[in-house]
């Protein structure tokens, strides 16, 4: 249910963890006391953003892709109802 969250959330994470490497560098040339704070802001981030884009690879490897909606052939084919019985073998 999570998995294309956790693909979601990464990716923003890394983002974030890129601008704040940005900052740090605008910062630090200004000599200002909050670069300290963006680098550790951008560290965090892109640590968590890493963790959640590889163990989202890792349950797409596991799991198969994160777009599949594969047909397990588990419908019910019985002769007295009006569903459609396209797929199913009786």
């Amino acid at each position: 249910m999570f998995r294309k969250t956790k693909l979601y959330v990464g990716v923003s994470l890394l983002v974030q963890a890129v601008s704040a490497v940005f900052m740090f560098f605008i910062l630090c040339g200004k000599k200002k006391s909050l670069a300290g704070a963006f680098m550790a802001l951008a560290t965090v981030c892109g640590v968590a953003g890493g963790y959640l884009l590889y163990d989202c690879k890792n349950e797409e490897m596991l799991f198969g892709s994160l777009d599949s909606d594969e047909d397990y052939d588990c419908c019910d084919c019985s002769e007295d109802t009006d569903l459609p019985t396209e797929g199913c073998n009786p």
